[in-house]
């Protein structure tokens, strides 16, 4: 018998965590749509609410009404029960977020990572920023509970290791930081790391162009090129969590050494540094463009909004340099439309906020011409729809998702 008790009370405690966990995923919930979710009745989820409400965990407002008729009561996580740090350490940018549990910003910002300095450097800067935005956001040190950390650079999640980062002159600096370990030391709460690609993945998912599918992948180009598979609504991760390296698909056996040893990659050829770096040789050969004028003279200035603006204005060589780089990630979309055969592809990252019309139609004829037919006439591809700090609240997420455990 006490065998028996103890199994239902474990059993019962794991359906509230459960119905918490989808509060914290859908704030604002109604009970009906939790029920739904929760695959539970409404009767069980009413008990349930009522439970923990009675421990303050949870809080009722207004959420939209379905349709004409009365307004439903929206649940979601109490905000005083702590705040979470999200860190995206990009290769140019850093972005930190701090959110409640729900997932709602107190504060957000951006500042240039400086990663060539070094680092230490780099950490202790971002450590400043982090507590400064702390302070910006009225938040006590005590109150937060976890910091996500996205990386841009290979990753082993399992042990909160940097194992390497791909970068000229920046590689032997980065080679296995136990970057997990550090942030805890630092701040004495749990930290979780993450490839700064899924993290965006992960608000896209959930916030974004990615809600309405459960099969679909987010492909990102910035600096550098990575993409996140999610199958049946999950993200894949592979079976040492090295999934998702589509930045590193061949698409030309001919083509320029990649940052990862091999040649001809989709990153050695249509990244946002392969494109920059593609202008500016034209440039010292000669080639006349409207994007020196817009980097005043100087090629150092160049960015990929530029190259996209000339595009725009019928400039030849930015208008060439974009649809070769489509070109080749279009390749590499074919051949994961024909062994994934997702529901959708979209994409993200700075080259396609940059230049979302122009590469989207480019690469589409390309999906079309070298996919299997069923699967290219299925296959939708959007753009995302989330912005530039997607990876620091996508790390917000993740790490609240892990504090609910603690309550």
């Amino acid at each position: 018998m006490p065998t028996t008790r103890a199994h239902s009370l474990r059993k019962s405690a794991q359906t509230e965590l459960n119905v918490l966990k989808l509060i914290q995923a859908h704030p604002s919930i109604s009970r009906v749509e939790l029920a739904r979710e929760a695959r539970l009745s409404t009767a069980a989820i009413t008990g349930i609410v009522s439970s923990l409400n009675e421990r303050g965990l949870l809080v009722e407002g207004g959420s939209p009404a379905v349709n004409v008729g009365r307004k439903r009561i929206g649940l979601s996580l109490r905000p005083e029960l702590g705040c979470v740090i999200g860190v995206d350490l990009g290769t140019f940018n850093l972005r930190v977020a701090v959110t409640d549990l729900n997932g709602r910003p107190r504060a957000i910002r951006q500042v240039h990572a400086h990663m060539n300095v070094g680092r230490l450097e780099v950490l202790k800067r971002c450590f400043s920023v982090m507590r400064e935005l702390l302070e910006e956001a009225n938040v006590e040190a005590s109150s937060v509970l976890g910091v996500g950390v996205a990386f841009s650079g290979v990753i082993d999640v399992a042990n909160g290791k940097v194992l390497s980062y791909p970068r000229l002159g920046l590689a032997e600096d980065w080679k296995n930081t136990p970057l997990q370990t550090i942030i805890e030391t630092e701040f004495g709460v749990p930290c979780v790391l993450e490839d700064s690609v899924r993290a965006v993945a992960i608000t896209e998912r959930t916030q974004g162009a990615g809600r309405d599918f459960t099969d679909f992948v987010y492909v990102d180009v910035g600096m550098g090129v990575g993409s996140a598979i999610f199958i049946n609504g999950s993200l894949y991760r592979g079976c040492n969590g090295s999934a998702g390296e589509f930045g590193h698909i061949t698409v030309d056996e001919a083509g320029p050494l990649c940052c990862c040893g091999s040649y001809g990659c989709v990153e050695a050829l249509a990244s946002g540094s392969r494109i920059i770096e593609s202008v500016k040789l034209a440039l010292e050969k000669g080639v006349s463009s409207k994007v020196l004028q817009l980097a005043d003279d100087v090629p150092d200035n160049i960015t990929l909004e530029m190259i996209a603006e000339a595009a725009e204005d019928r400039d030849s060589l930015s208008f060439r340099t974009l649809s070769e780089a489509a070109t080749h990630i279009g390749a590499a979309c074919a051949d994961l439309v024909n062994l994934l055969n997702p529901e959708a592809i979209i994409f993200g990252g700075a080259l396609f906020r940059a230049s979302p019309k122009l590469l989207l139609e480019n690469l589409s004829r390309l999906v079309r011409h070298r996919a299997m037919e069923k699967s290219a006439n299925e296959v939708q591809l959007l753009l995302a729809s989330t912005k530039s700090d997607a990876g620091a609240l996508g790390m917000a997420r993740i790490i609240a998702s892990q504090a609910i455990n603690n309550l």
